[in-house]
């Protein structure tokens, strides 16, 4: 079907002599395209909590993605007719502005990869020719090779390159990059791989009535536009439901196809065959172990006696402020052994203060996974790292320098 230019008739003119759409969307479902879990989310309100938020604003689908990864995982297992998972490239808050040149930031993504299933990566935070950087086009890749939709928070500039740089990759445009309709058609007509989510656009249907340039718009491309609620401070969680039910009041405008297609359909029909796609792919019959040690780069990691150990700070690491740290270990006796990680100044002759928390992540036949809390790094200056492995019969010490200003 061939569009009329966007506004080609004056919106006006449209709507005098269009009908009146008041419908009652009152239990009209809901698919949210923007939902974040992140690490102070999760201390904040039980995973239980928030499911029961989902289902009270009859949500057919949430979009999650969190920095870390641990929340859309939680909510996941426990709902997992509900919850779509999304992989967003940040280990903890405060990496919106660094991690496309952050080679941590992107072993993260591939080790997270490696070993769980998603439909998106995102929601990141991308700009200009940013996207164009090395960091961001590996990331394409990954979405191309592992069949993900890219979730942009980013100007029209930056969606453009994503788009150029994949013939295959489908782009969600968050908060529809925060343009107004004339600006937004224009991005739709041109690509037909890319969607729109409406999260924290308040513009949209303020006190229940929805203004004619949005109206046009839905209606001109009725397919291609979503809600999202984006709960990325904790307290937002708890908006969902009446993010919905404001929604539902200005949705009333529309024709009847066009409301539903915009509150659910549109999400439903893009995400979930990605989903479901890529679920029937998880690595249930396969050793995860064995695919995270085979995506590990070998120039960030240490290997002695068959034994390899990679060392992944989950935050910046900064004087006096704790730490955590993910340690793999890959090798054919590193399964069952006991895996600890210490931190030392060799130049002073002094450790840290306080002794850590070893919880074993993951576990396999090609390895573990360990993640160590409650590291304290109380002086500025040159470190080591030590992951002592022992497997009952023999021991094996890998160090490695690091240093904190």
């Amino acid at each position: 079907m061939t569009r009329l230019p966007f506004c080609t008739i004056p919106p006006a003119a449209l709507l005098v002599s269009a009908p009146l759409f008041a419908q009652d969307t009152s239990r009209l479902p809901i698919a949210d395209a923007h939902v974040h879990y992140s690490h102070d989310s999760v201390e904040m309100t039980p995973p239980e909590r928030v499911i029961e938020l989902m289902r009270e604003a009859n949500l057919k689908l949430a979009l999650v993605s969190s920095s870390d990864d641990q929340g859309t995982q939680l909510l996941t297992a426990l709902a997992p007719d509900l919850i779509v998972p999304g992989l967003r490239p940040y280990s903890r808050r405060g990496q919106t502005g660094s991690w496309f040149t952050s080679d941590e930031n992107l072993a993260y993504v591939e080790r997270l990869i490696a070993t769980n299933r998603y439909a998106s990566i995102g929601e990141f935070h991308l700009y200009g020719a940013d996207a164009d950087l090395p960091i961001p086009r590996r990331i394409v890749e990954l979405a191309e090779e592992h069949n993900l939709i890219l979730h942009a928070h980013s100007d029209a500039d930056a969606v453009e390159r994503l788009l150029a740089q994949s013939p295959e990759v489908k782009v969600i445009w968050a908060h529809a990059g925060f343009d107004n309709p004339a600006e937004i058609a224009p991005m739709l007509e041109k690509h037909d791989r890319l969607w729109a989510d409406l999260a924290f656009r308040s513009g949209v249907g303020p006190g229940g009535e929805l203004g004619d340039d949005w109206k046009q718009l839905f209606i001109d491309y009725p397919d291609r536009l979503m809600l999202g609620t984006d709960t990325y401070t904790p307290e937002r969680m708890y908006f969902i439901p009446s993010h919905a039910e404001t929604a539902r009041a200005w949705m009333t405008s529309l024709p009847e196809d066009v409301a539903e297609q915009l509150a659910w359909k549109n999400a439903y029909d893009l995400i979930t065959p990605v989903w479901e796609a890529n679920r029937d792919t998880t690595l249930a019959s396969e050793d995860p172990m064995a695919a995270l040690c085979n995506a590990l780069d070998a120039s960030t990691t240490t290997e002695e006696d068959g034994t390899t150990v990679s060392i992944t700070p989950m935050n910046e690491l900064k004087v006096s402020e704790p730490v955590s740290v993910t340690v793999t270990v890959c090798g054919d006796n590193a399964a069952d052994a006991v895996v600890t990680l210490d931190a030392s100044m060799p130049a002073h002759g002094h450790g840290m203060n306080y002794a850590p928390e070893h919880t074993v992540t993951l576990t396999g036949d090609a390895g573990q996974q360990v993640q160590v809390d409650g590291l304290l790094l109380h002086m500025p200056g040159n470190w080591e790292w030590r992951v002592d492995i022992d497997n009952g019969t023999a021991k094996i010490s890998l160090r490695e320098d690091f240093a904190i200003q």
